[in-house]
């Protein structure tokens, strides 16, 4: 936008889209134009993603009251579970996940809650290989090189932006009320986009950074 008395660049980066700025853009487009608006209309793919609770609080340590433990910083990962882009690794063999679909994460077991939302950017499928898995996914990972190496595979690598944590989460009898659900989900599950606008509206989604 200019320099500054001290010959520094200055940029702007807007983070709602106004009025016809996204026409022509792809949800994905969206996604890095204008972060931490996305696209939440029909063209993309509402998904639910069940997550054990140790594994929800390493991916997201800004969630609740949760404490960084001593020994998630060692070893060769540095635990990246407070950064924007993440990854997600699954035994999952759904080929409908793509990029711009959202994914709405449910703690299972303890709180058996809805609680985040994230955008994806990239699916990789069928990988065998724990050198290969380990570039794919760089530092997104909150896993250590030794549990990538151990785990079954092949693996889905979902890459994806963490957009926010829902300001009310839903728990598992508020998502069975209001229809979302049938029971606890048991793996990768789509919603559909009435069911989506549901969560939307209880679980407080502002409005204000979703385009549609």
């Amino acid at each position: 936008m200019g320099v500054n008395s001290g010959g520094e660049e200055i940029f702007l980066k807007k983070l709602v889209a106004g009025r016809g700025e996204c026409a022509g853009l792809s949800p994905v487009e969206i996604l890095k134009r204008f972060y931490p608006s996305f696209y939440d209309g029909p063209q993309v793919k509402k998904w639910i993603i069940p997550i054990q609770p140790e594994f929800h609080a390493r991916l997201f340590t800004d969630y609740g009251a949760r404490q960084t433990l001593l020994h998630e910083h060692a070893g060769e990962f540095v635990i990246e579970g407070n950064t924007i882009k993440k990854a997600y690794l699954s035994h999952s063999r759904n080929r409908q996940l793509k990029a711009g679909d959202i994914v709405l994460f449910y703690r299972s077991r303890d709180t058996q809650s809805l609680t985040s939302l994230g955008v994806i950017e990239e699916v990789r499928m069928g990988l065998t290989q724990t050198d290969e898995i380990i570039r794919v996914v760089g530092k997104r990972t909150v896993y250590s090189t030794a549990e990538i190496d151990e785990s079954l595979k092949p693996l889905t690598v979902i890459l994806f932006r963490h957009h926010f944590h829902l300001r009310n989460p839903l728990n598992l009898a508020t998502l069975l009320e209001s229809g979302i659900l049938n029971g606890p989900p048991q793996s990768i599950m789509q919603i559909s986009d009435e069911k989506y606008t549901v969560i939307k509206t209880l679980g407080g989604i502002d409005g204000r950074f979703t385009v549609n």
